[in-house]
């Protein structure tokens, strides 16, 4: 939005890479209960298994195998960091199901390139990742309160979120827009907005993103605000635009440019702002962040990684394995 790029983004984002360094920020009310409450397919809410974790094993009982990836081998010291509940149950992780080309469902299956790195990963980690698709909006809370151990959802980083969440970078992105490409209305500044229906994804970033800035460089200068459309899925908000009923899609320039690739009747804009940090998302605290940073490291020193994000297309690409926390939210 998928916030950064808490775009998606649910996108994803507020933290900008010149200050903390990437589909999305939760809506109000899901910020509140983040701050407040703390606020393939499986969707089980158990936690770790308290048994295994009482034991101090390292190798509970036989899990079910890991993914396999091509020119990914196990690192057996990374796996036997991994704390053991997982090591037994295996991840359950988040998938967001509408955000192209980063993570969403096509022909009844995941895909995307963040999920192809979510695969690599668990090749790397050796343990069993299962994938639950699923909108942007339920994801977060997911996470706090343990029906998710991880979220692949191009989440941003804010202030917010680290009170109760960890970030792992996946890739740098900044936000633009797109319109009709018959009738283009090509925005190369931000009060070109003014006045303007754009239409945002529920839960991104986008929203209170553009929220500011409609204060800051319309409303502030005598301008009219600009006329925001929330869709609860990306898909409704790229239609909107299609059919005439808003002028404008926003959301991550990768994003954006890959949709209009696929969708002729589209064209961009030519300002792109806002660059920032599109994000795995684990539990504050959990040792779990940790070795994923690390098995992105190792995809990153094997060269799977710039792969992946060459079979994609994908720009922004990150140069190491890092771990945004409320401690050290830049952790460069």
């Amino acid at each position: 939005m998928p916030e950064t790029t808490d775009r998606k983004s649910p996108r994803r984002r507020t933290w900008h890479l010149a200050s903390a360094g990437l589909r999305p920020v939760a809506a109000a009310a899901a910020v509140v209960a983040l701050v407040a409450g703390v606020a393939a397919c499986s969707s089980s809410s158990s936690s770790a298994s308290s048994a295994a974790a009482a034991s101090g094993s390292s190798s509970p009982a036989a899990a079910a195998p890991a993914a396999t990836y091509a020119g990914v081998s196990e690192d057996s010291t990374l796996h036997n960091e991994v704390p053991a509940q997982y090591l037994s149950n295996g991840v359950k992780v988040a998938v967001f199901n509408d955000w192209a080309p980063d993570e969403f469902v096509q022909n009844g299956q995941l895909t995307g390139w963040s999920v192809d790195v979510a695969e690599a990963m668990s090749a790397v980690l050796g343990v069993k990742f299962s994938y639950t698709p699923t909108s942007f909006d339920v994801i977060l809370p997911g996470i706090q309160n343990g029906r998710f151990d991880a979220g692949f959802a191009s989440f941003g980083i804010t202030p917010q979120r680290l009170q109760v969440l960890s970030f792992i970078p996946e890739r740098s992105d900044g936000e633009t827009y797109a319109s009709l490409a018959s009738g283009h209305v090509d925005i190369s500044s931000l009060p070109q907005l003014c006045g303007k229906t754009v239409a945002v994804l529920t839960g991104a970033f986008d929203y209170t993103y553009l929220q500011g800035e409609s204060k800051t460089v319309c409303t502030s200068a005598g301008k009219p605000a600009i006329s925001l459309q929330q869709y609860t899925t990306q898909s409704a908000a790229d239609l909107a635009v299609i059919s005439g009923r808003v002028q404008l899609t926003a959301g991550g320039s990768g994003d954006l440019s890959y949709l209009v690739k696929q969708q002729p009747k589209l064209a961009l804009s030519s300002l792109v702002v806002n660059p920032v940090y599109n994000c795995i998302g684990v539990r504050k605290g959990d040792k779990l962040g940790t070795v994923m940073a690390s098995a992105l490291q190792d995809l990153i020193n094997d060269g799977v990684y710039q792969q992946i994000m060459t079979k994609w297309g994908i720009k922004g690409a990150v140069s190491k394995g890092m771990l945004a926390t409320a401690a050290n939210p830049d952790p460069h």
